[in-house]
């Protein structure tokens, strides 16, 4: 499988108007190998050209941060099982300039070829009580994931509390070779 594409923007609403960068990993089970490419990266800073308090109300009141931050990955399997997840983590500035996580996300790497558009929604956790959501605010660290990699997986999410953080939008270009022999037709 040949992976092209971009991390293109992001919308964040209301989760702030500072620069915002955004952390990506690659995540694919044990029968895939990554031949080529690097499947961790760090797009860019970048900060919206319309403030989100004046973005027009037709539009949500939503200001875009626009990365197209390139990704380019060749993988190798003989089984779809544990097929490729792109996990991305948006960081962006709070009102003392201090770095925090703005949202996590995850999305499947398109399994039919072709280009394809997805939209990632993000989301932040929140802490257990009021008081730590609190003391998290003040102190500059709000409530967030030890390793973001446990996205690409179904263990321990069931139990987290998150709430809603904007959108990332992501374009694929993938390209499929010798999938016959093993019985994969698309």
């Amino acid at each position: 499988m040949v992976l092209n594409g971009e991390i293109e923007a992001a919308e964040m609403g209301s989760g702030g108007n500072g620069p915002f960068m955004c952390v990506f990993s690659v995540q694919h089970g044990p029968d895939w190998t990554l031949l080529t490419g690097v499947p961790d990266g760090i797009t860019q800073l970048a900060c919206s050209s319309i403030a989100a308090t004046s973005a027009p109300s037709w539009r949500g009141g939503l200001s875009e941060v626009v990365w197209s931050f390139p990704l380019g990955l060749v993988y190798k399997s003989t089984s779809p099982f544990g097929w490729p997840r792109l996990v991305v983590t948006v960081y962006g500035t709070d009102l003392c300039n201090r770095r925090v996580v703005k949202g996590y996300g995850s999305v499947h790497v398109p399994c039919q070829p072709g280009r394809h558009t997805r939209t990632i929604r993000l989301y932040c956790p929140l802490s257990s009580s009021p008081l730590t959501r609190l003391l998290g605010a003040l102190f500059g660290n709000p409530a967030q994931l030890v390793d973001p990699r446990i996205l690409a997986g179904t263990d321990g999410r069931e139990v987290i509390r998150v709430q809603s953080g904007g959108k990332v939008r992501v374009n694929f270009d993938v390209l499929l070779k010798d999938t016959e022999p093993f019985n994969y037709a698309f």
